[in-house]
């Protein structure tokens, strides 16, 4: 029973403790083409490398603006509301790649261009 006693004060402690938090979203804005052209209606995924937190735009007419926190992201494309236009977005941005990061901040503007 006295070694319990220990054990239940270092876990009551330890869950009692605040981890932190993220800092608020910032509007996140853009343009994505694919060889000079707007793509549209599909959904751009950011998902964090390092602080942040996994977020979805969608892309029309080739921009994009939403929120998301601060961070470091690697990016990739889900289909939107018409798959036809998804067919336009390249084998290799349909999954994130740690060889192709962005950095989310306050005020930045994005041009992704995938080739």
């Amino acid at each position: 029973m006295r070694k319990f006693i220990p054990l239940l004060a270092f876990v009551v402690v330890g869950c009692s403790t605040n981890p932190g938090s993220n800092p608020d979203p910032v509007e996140v804005r853009g343009t994505v083409n694919v060889s000079g052209k707007k793509i549209t209606d599909v959904n751009l995924n950011l998902q964090p490398t390092g602080t942040g937190g996994q977020a979805i735009i969608a892309v029309k007419d080739g921009e994009f603006k939403g929120s998301a926190i601060p961070g470091k992201y690697t990016y990739y494309f889900t289909e939107g509301k018409n798959a036809t236009a998804f067919a336009t977005v390249p084998e290799k941005y349909r999954a994130g790649s740690l060889d192709r990061q962005i950095e989310v901040k306050a005020g930045a503007s994005l041009a992704l261009t995938l080739d």
